[in-house]
């Protein structure tokens, strides 16, 4: 390895990432049969056991008669939509595996040694705290002001 030459630069295994309607006449999607984002922040394991949590009730609401297939199953896509977008989002721009735009770099900097921060970073690609919440103008703020303070 030391004697090596690297030819070209480092890529990743990136995947498609798109979303599918989850559902149809007879069938339902969960997880990465729903939608596929790139793995970078392994949360496919996750997203499947939260997806079939939401269809189940879904389809339990259409069996006991409390509401249509159609209907149960939209609000089942909507909510999937609306909890998945955002590290949807923050996924398919770590995937590509380009330097972070400066902002995003000044935050990492901001981040480095700082413990809170860091838990919060490390809670955003587990999954466990929102983009929405880790990156609202208030935390960050927080962040940034504890990095000039410290």
């Amino acid at each position: 390895m030391r004697a090596a030459k690297r030819e070209e630069r480092f890529a990743g295994g990136a995947v498609p990432n798109f979303f599918r309607e989850p559902f149809g006449p007879g069938w339902s999607l969960v997880g990465d049969a729903g939608y596929t984002r790139d793995p970078i922040t392994a949360q496919g394991i996750s997203d499947a056991f939260r997806d079939a949590e939401l269809c189940a009730t879904a389809l339990n609401e259409t069996f006991s008669g409390r509401r249509s297939f159609d209907d149960a199953m939209s609000a089942y896509q909507r909510t999937r939509d609306a909890q998945v977008l955002p590290i949807y989002e923050f996924t398919t721009q770590l995937a590509t595996l380009e330097a972070p735009p400066p902002e995003m770099q000044h935050l990492l900097g901001a981040i480095h040694g700082n413990r809170e921060a860091m838990d919060g970073f490390a809670s955003l690609t587990a999954g466990t705290l929102s983009p929405a919440d880790f990156f609202d103008p208030a935390h960050i703020g927080q962040i940034m002001s504890a990095a000039v303070t410290g």
